[in-house]
C-alpha cells in the first residue's frame, strides 16, 4: 500500500522493531519508535464484549448437541458431564463484567 488512507508511512530498520511486533493494528510508530498501541477504557470494554460474545457462541455450539442427547434420553454419562461443564461455563461467562473481565477457564472436557 503506497498511500494508505488515514495512515502514514515510516521506514525503519528491522532491528528497531520489537521481536513480537505484528502488522495487526496493535502497534504504531510514535515519536520515532514502534510501540504497542494503548486502548481507552471504552475500547477495552468493546473488545471484552466481543470476546464475551465469542465465548458464549463457543459454549452454545458445545451445549446444543449435548442437550439434544439428554433430551432424547440417549446421553452417555460422559456427555452429561460435558453438558454440565459447558452450561456452568456459559453462565459464568455471561456474568463477566466487561469493564474489568475475569474470564472463567474453558471446560477441559473433550
Amino acid at each position: 500500500m503506497l498511500w494508505p488512507v488515514n495512515m502514514s508511512v515510516a521506514e525503519i530498520d528491522a532491528a528497531d522493531c520489537p521481536d513480537d511486533c505484528r502488522g495487526d493494528g496493535t502497534w504504531l510508530y510514535q515519536d520515532g519508535k514502534v510501540v504497542q498501541r494503548g486502548y481507552s477504557p471504552e475500547e477495552l470494554r468493546k473488545k471484552a464484549e466481543a470476546e464475551k460474545i465469542r465465548r458464549l457462541s463457543e459454549a452454545e455450539s458445545a451445549i446444543a448437541p449435548l442437550a439434544r442427547a439428554v433430551k432424547l434420553k440417549i446421553a452417555t454419562d460422559e456427555e452429561i458431564k460435558r453438558l454440565e461443564a459447558w452450561e456452568l461455563y456459559s453462565v459464568m461467562v455471561n456474568r463477566v463484567d466487561t469493564a474489568s473481565p475475569d474470564w472463567p477457564e474453558v471446560p477441559d472436557v473433550a
